[in-house]
């Protein structure tokens, strides 16, 4: 009998459980410093981006109305770095969506950002996903961590995109800047595809395709005005398919637009 009560007695092992928070919960960097972070990962080191903050500090960081925070390339390079905050898990890794704009075109990209233990100025790049998509050309539009384990993300598509989804298996007032996708090239937007990724298994299912009538679309080849007539006609606001729903819309476009 005394063997079983201290058995009773004695404290439970138990592991604690994944653990994730919101975009409040990321660390905040100088900008311009993603980009020398990513460059470090083929030396396998880590960057203090406090010292990589005073390095960059002749660039102004600016936090725009939609939360992300924005600063101009130095040394007369053309174009910005900016990020916007997603999540952290475990409090050892962020998640942020990078816009990295070298020239004309602005690409989007999720970065993985590990905490290195003990310190709270030194950070390590580990990876990143949907890496380089252009605005409507598989731009990343947002991402959400809606739990320990599963990431959303939504990715902008153009017209072609949303009918071969699953064959694909797929500015200056800067503190008004915009880096949603109708502010680059809206007329090409026609709407987002919604990817559920599962950190642990690394597995990925389409879970979403949400549609957009832009009117400012003003070039449009004419084969796709039946396209636009479809949405019109057949898909009443908010036009968020599931992915049963989105089949039965691209037989109705095959019917109606391609015969």
């Amino acid at each position: 009998m005394g063997v079983v009560c201290a058995l009773a007695l004695s404290p439970l092992l138990t592991v604690a459980a994944p653990s994730f928070a919101g975009p409040e919960s990321v660390a905040k960097f100088h900008p311009l410093c993603l980009g020398v972070l990513k460059t470090w990962q083929e030396d396998g080191g880590a960057l203090d981006m406090q010292r990589c903050a005073y390095d960059m500090r002749s660039s102004k960081v600016i936090k725009t109305s939609e939360g992300a925070y924005y600063a101009k390339r130095v040394d007369g390079a053309a174009g910005y770095m900016a990020y916007k905050p997603i999540g952290s898990l475990d409090n050892s890794m962020d998640l942020v969506l990078v816009y990295d704009k070298q020239e004309t075109t602005p690409l989007t990209s999720i970065y993985f950002l590990g905490r290195i233990p003990g310190s709270a100025i030194t950070r390590d790049f580990l990876t990143t996903i949907e890496d380089g998509g252009d605005r409507c050309l598989g731009g990343v539009n947002d991402a959400r961590l809606i739990t320990a384990s599963k990431l959303e993300v939504d990715i902008n598509l153009t017209i072609d995109q949303m009918l071969n989804i699953l064959e694909d298996n797929v500015v200056e007032d800067t503190a008004n800047i915009s880096f949603k996708a109708d502010n680059y090239q809206a007329y090409a937007c026609a709407g987002t595809v919604t990817k559920t990724y599962d950190l642990i298994s690394s597995e990925m299912q389409y879970t979403r395709v949400s549609f957009s009538r832009d009117e400012s679309r003003r070039e449009i080849a004419s084969g796709w005005r039946c396209y636009d007539r479809l949405v019109a006609q057949s898909l009443k606001p908010p036009t968020v398919l599931t992915m049963d729903e989105y089949k039965a819309f691209v037989q109705s476009y095959k019917q109606q637009c391609e015969s």
